[in-house]
């Protein structure tokens, strides 16, 4: 437990708890808001009056809670505003461990942000950090996001340094969400922090606070966070595969035999016998003419030991089970068609009869009629995949919408060389794009196969 050390505000008198530990080196003064120096006799050093009103917030100093499995007390807080346009504000919560030290939780908009300092970091200097594509620390690869200038515009509690009104300090971003690195530069010291972006609800509860509105904007430490989405992405991406692979093997294996090819007018009718030697997947039964009258001036009909299996006629199409009893009606062709394919479930067997009959016998009218036997059917197997290419585009789709959001909230900084400096636009890179085009390449493909001749 830490030791809770007493003193007298040099400025107003009031008493001040110390709760922070050794390392504290100023205190401000929550009755008349002055910066105390705790190694030079408590001087005053600066003022914050009158702006405690404008930084209200949820979190409060001397609140206890638990962030990242460690019990800490809020013993300090700092306010920044940024120099530039736009004018964008956080504060910086100092908590304290007497087991773990110090951390800061960070809040912005809503947005809560745990960072510890972070002592090995690459040896980079200073101007050079944003010009890195990607710096690695422990292993971790983070990306330069953002540069810019921040000012000091409010302090309470007791701080490891000394905060004075309107210090200016010198930011670079680099992330890698949830996880980022912040470079900050005061005077002539650089120190580095290991950030993490954390739930606010767990964070809230875990300090006895009633619960805020979610937060506003988008941060760039924000993971992407649609677990289930990316899950069912996953699968779809590798479903492709095996539904592309089996596509193409059924339709190789499954082309068809012609096993009957005849061609009939309307002058008499047409009947003719034929074998179906396997019952491997289906029928495929194919009827054209020289236009829509005349495919519409014949019925059909197949039978196999007098049995009636099948009939079709201009206005409907039956399949038929024992004692010519209808077992199911099929849906009839388009009405300006040329051209008819009905697949049949007919098992392997010999008896089978072909008859066609003209239904007006004066109008010329001529009918080629083909049957395959070992047709393979596609239609499953294309609507799976059009699924799979649906889930996967719209994981791609809403992970392009969070970079875009990343990409929108990235600075634009101007430094005194008059050198801007921005991040690689990751919203939409070749990836993506090649795979969608993969996809419908592969969608193609099963659409050419299923309606092949």
């Amino acid at each position: 437990m830490s030791q809770v050390k007493s003193i007298k505000c040099t400025n107003c008198a009031a008493p001040l708890n110390l709760l922070g530990g050794g390392r504290i080196e100023s205190v401000t003064c929550s009755y008349c808001n002055s910066v105390l120096d705790l190694n030079n006799h408590y001087k005053v050093l600066s003022n914050f009056k009158n702006v405690k009103e404008l930084h209200k917030l949820p979190f409060e100093v001397g609140m206890t809670g638990k962030v990242k499995e460690t019990d800490y007390t809020i013993i300090g807080r700092v306010t920044y505003t940024h120099t530039e346009y736009p004018h964008g504000e956080w504060t910086d919560f100092l908590l304290f461990s007497p087991l773990y030290g110090y951390a800061w939780l960070t809040y912005e908009e809503g947005h809560l942000i745990y960072s510890k300092r972070e002592r090995y970091f690459p040896s980079i200097t200073w101007s050079k950090i944003a010009e890195q594509s990607s710096i690695a620390v422990k292993g971790n690869s983070y990306t330069p996001f953002d540069r810019y200038e921040a000012k000091v515009t409010f302090v309470e509690g007791e701080l490891t340094w000394i905060a004075k009104h309107k210090d200016k300090v010198s930011f670079i971003d680099m992330t890698n969400p949830p996880y980022g690195v912040s470079a900050e530069k005061s005077r002539d010291e650089i120190e580095y922090y290991k950030e993490e972006y954390l739930d606010a609800d767990s964070i809230y509860k875990a300090f006895s606070i009633e619960t805020e509105n979610p937060p506003t904007g988008f941060h760039a430490l924000q993971p992407f966070e649609r677990p289930f989405l990316k899950a069912l992405s996953l699968i779809a991406f590798w479903s492709m595969f095996i539904i592309a692979l089996l596509a193409v093997a059924v339709s190789i294996d499954g082309r068809g035999k012609i096993i009957k090819q005849v061609t009939t007018t309307n002058i008499k009718s047409y009947t003719t016998n034929f074998d179906i030697n396997s019952s491997k997947y289906l029928v495929d039964l194919e009827l054209q003419s020289y236009s829509t009258k005349e495919l519409n001036n014949f019925n059909l009909k197949i039978h196999q030991n007098q049995q009636l299996l099948f009939s079709l006629t201009p206005h409907a199409a039956y399949i038929f089970q024992e004692n010519n009893k209808v077992q199911k009606k099929l849906k009839i062709w388009e009405k300006h068609a040329k051209k008819v394919r009905v697949l049949l479930n007919l098992p392997a067997g010999k008896g089978y009869t072909l008859s066609i009959q003209s239904i007006d016998q004066n109008l010329s009218s001529t009918l080629f009629v083909k049957i395959k036997e070992a047709h393979s059917k596609l239609n499953y197997f294309i609507w799976f995949f059009f699924l799979t290419v649906i889930l996967w585009i719209l994981y791609k789709f809403f992970t392009w919408r969070y970079n875009s959001k990343l990409t929108d909230e990235q600075g634009i900084y101007q430094d005194d060389d008059q050198y801007i400096w921005t991040s690689e636009d990751k919203s939409w890179d070749s990836s993506p794009i090649l795979q969608i085009t993969f996809y419908l390449f592969i969608f193609s493909i099963l659409i050419i196969l299923e309606y092949m001749d």
